[in-house]
């Protein structure tokens, strides 16, 4: 069946919408007229979808393709190395938030949960308590998901305002469209399916609360997912204005603050409950962390309609992890030996490529350039800058990033016209590899001459090599001062609430 364009309140008209609602509720009454006692005992077991067939396929191996390439174009590199604890995923129809939401969900692959928490709102019921779904399974086209009813009745038991509703479900949809998703992400896990629609701070930190308590002994195992969309219904200009705004507050980990301009209307999430649940929860357990893999709008996905767009963000909230790199020889990644070939690697490969716009096959790799690194190169010409492109993620093998970029800094870069066959004697080569990016909190962790820097604020990101900062005989400020600028930032961004990474480099090259 074709996926029609759904979100709710999001692209179904009201005339849709009414429709759909009728039917979803006549169908409701028909069970209930017809069914007999026991069959409606055994159908309480199990929570049947929603809008299968409506926000994703309701075919199993069209549902499995569509995700499949959804997790293929998301580039999340930058997260898979992380230990994540919680994620926040929009949750309209597939066509429209699907490329976001797998970014956060490839990022997941190959990390073990036994537990997953599913926070998301009900737009179709008014709750004044927080809605469990207690006991049995859901139910999607790749199968069936069981609910960890000892974390449910945990928390039920825990608090009054807690209570087992699963009739609060019946129409939901803001946590089946997670449920695909971590189907083909992750292996043996139980959900704890929760719902709110109160907007109070109140519920929200008793949640927190119950969640905390009963997370603080196994915290690694378990994952939290809040489940919203972003602003509703503005141009494209102003839903990402506001988007922005936004998403500041949540990289602040700023729950009240997000609380309150959701209520002022300052922001838009049709999650906010949800979301400033999960943030009081990891702060609760000291995650904090966060990183924005993918924001972007109905028109972005779609390109149809940029004057009533819907925002989506794929974010993580995650415990940054050592970067054993430090523990070789000498805190060195890679031996003499080793970066003497990866420069061979990198000069034959611009040569190859100018010559005859083709790249040469690597046969007999050493395993160390196999690791997922990111890596500059750098071209000089007679000691002056030829060309420099990089990539700052380590999303693909060392040998095959160092490939690429060679040949993007000899052809690509903006700054220079390709690099000509009668210049490949004279130009030499330097080769930057990467350390993983590392968020800090306090700028006295910057060593200048050691570290790089990485600064990023709403849509700006900016990044300077180790080497910058010491051939220009930089302070810190000054670094920090630079590296916003090349962000398009102001010079002070950094003292402003912006993301500070750092990152050390390997550097090596030619004589």
């Amino acid at each position: 069946m074709q996926v029609l364009p759904a979100e709710d309140p999001g692209h179904m008209d009201i005339k849709t919408k009414k429709t759909y609602l009728y039917f979803m509720t006549a169908a409701l009454l028909l069970l209930a007229f017809y069914a007999s006692p026991s069959q409606i005992l055994a159908q309480e077991t199990i929570k049947y979808p929603n809008v299968s067939g409506v926000f994703y396929p309701a075919d199993k191996k069209q549902l499995k393709n569509t995700i499949a390439t959804f997790m293929q174009n998301a580039n999340t590199a930058s997260a898979q190395d992380e230990h994540i604890f919680g994620i926040i995923s929009p949750h309209a129809g597939y066509i429209y938030s699907g490329p976001v939401a797998a970014h956060a969900y490839r990022a997941l692959q190959d990390k073990k949960y036994t537990r997953v928490i599913l926070i998301g709102p009900s737009h179709y019921q008014w709750l004044d308590k927080i809605a469990v779904f207690e006991k049995g399974y859901f139910r999607t086209p790749l199968g069936d998901v069981a609910i960890d009813a000892k974390t449910t009745q945990a928390l039920i038991n825990g608090n009054k305002n807690i209570v087992n509703l699963p009739l609060a479900f019946e129409q939901e949809h803001a946590l089946e469209v997670q449920i695909p998703f971590l189907q083909e992400s992750l292996k043996d896990f139980k959900i704890v399916p929760i719902m709110l629609s109160n907007p109070s701070y109140k519920l929200c930190e008793e949640l927190a609360a119950g969640l905390a308590g009963i997370l603080s002994q196994d915290k690694d195992n378990t994952l939290i997912i809040a489940s919203t969309d972003m602003s509703h219904y503005h141009s494209q200009a102003a839903a990402q204005k506001i988007d922005q705004a936004t998403l500041a507050t949540i990289s602040r980990l700023d729950a009240e603050g997000l609380f309150r301009d959701c209520q002022l209307k300052k922001s838009e999430l049709c999650g906010s409950a949800a979301v400033v649940t999960l943030i009081l929860t990891m702060k609760k357990l000291g995650i904090t962390n966060t990183k924005l893999l993918k924001y972007a709008t109905s028109f972005n996905t779609t390109r149809t309609n940029n004057n009533k767009v819907v925002g989506y963000a794929s974010i993580i909230f995650y415990k940054p992890q050592p970067d054993n790199t430090a523990n070789k020889k000498g805190g060195e990644m890679l031996t003499e030996e080793q970066k003497k070939s990866l420069l061979e690697i990198a000069k034959m490969t611009i040569s190859e490529y100018i010559k005859e716009q083709t790249t040469p096959q690597i046969n007999d790799i050493d395993p160390a350039f196999l690791e997922k690194r990111g890596a500059f190169v750098t071209l000089k010409k007679k000691g002056n800058l030829r060309g420099c492109i990089g990539r700052i993620v380590g999303d693909t093998q060392l040998v095959r990033v160092v490939q690429e970029m060679a040949i993007e800094a000899a052809t690509r870069d903006p700054r220079f016209e390709p690099v000509r066959e009668d210049e490949l004697e004279s130009i030499v080569l330097e080769i930057s590899v990467l350390s993983p990016l590392k968020q800090i909190f306090d700028i006295d962790e910057i060593e200048v001459g050691k570290h790089g820097l990485l600064i990023r604020k709403n849509f700006g990101s900016g990044l300077l090599l180790p080497q910058v900062a010491t051939e220009y005989g930089w302070s810190k400020e000054e670094f920090l001062k630079h590296t916003c600028l090349k962000a398009g930032l102001p010079p002070d961004a950094w003292m402003k609430n912006a993301q500070i990474y750092i990152f050390s480099a390997e550097v090596f090259g030619e004589e």
